[in-house]
């Protein structure tokens, strides 16, 4: 495989979609409580324990990394797709929700937790997750621009349908 094919933003797609990858299996909460004697703390929860604001994103940025390097080798030709296009709606979507789960996060019934004494906190997991989605988000930015692409263009429903293959 030849990486030099690379341009700057599939690096940052390709590594925000290896960060996801990898950080998604990293503990997304962080539960502490008081035992008893002293204070112990339950990690848990994963990418897939949160489906909107998980697993689709999860799905979506891995997905935009695969195609990344797929048509960068070679491998995979674009046809009549605008795959910048697609890549930029898809990670920009992936973003959202990230932004959403990270901002109101994390757990049904976390108010009755609190009021026992339960702190539920993000976890690493979630952090350094968004942070790879924000990367990736950012690599297909880069790259719809790079490609001719315009933010407007994307109010435009012909050129969306055009991104598509459709006329």
């Amino acid at each position: 495989m030849d990486f030099s094919k690379l341009k700057r933003s599939d690096w940052l797609k390709v590594g925000g979609a290896i960060g996801f990858l990898i950080f998604g299996f990293f503990n997304w909460l962080s539960v502490d409580y008081g035992a008893g004697i002293g204070d112990a703390t339950i990690k848990g929860s994963k990418v897939f324990d949160f489906f909107f604001t998980g697993t689709v994103p999860w799905i979506l940025v891995l997905g935009s990394g695969i195609v990344t390097v797929l048509l960068a080798t070679g491998s995979m030709k674009s046809g009549k797709v605008n795959w910048p296009m697609i890549m930029l709606l898809a990670n920009g979507i992936a973003a959202v929700l990230m932004l959403i789960r990270i901002v109101f996060n994390p757990l049904d019934g976390k108010d009755v937790l609190e009021a026992v004494g339960v702190d539920v906190q993000r976890g690493l997991g979630m952090i350094l997750s968004t942070i790879s989605v924000f990367v990736a988000a950012a690599g297909a930015f880069i790259g719809y621009t790079e490609s001719g692409g315009n933010i407007n263009d994307l109010k435009d429903i012909d050129k969306l349908k055009g991104g598509f293959g459709q006329g």
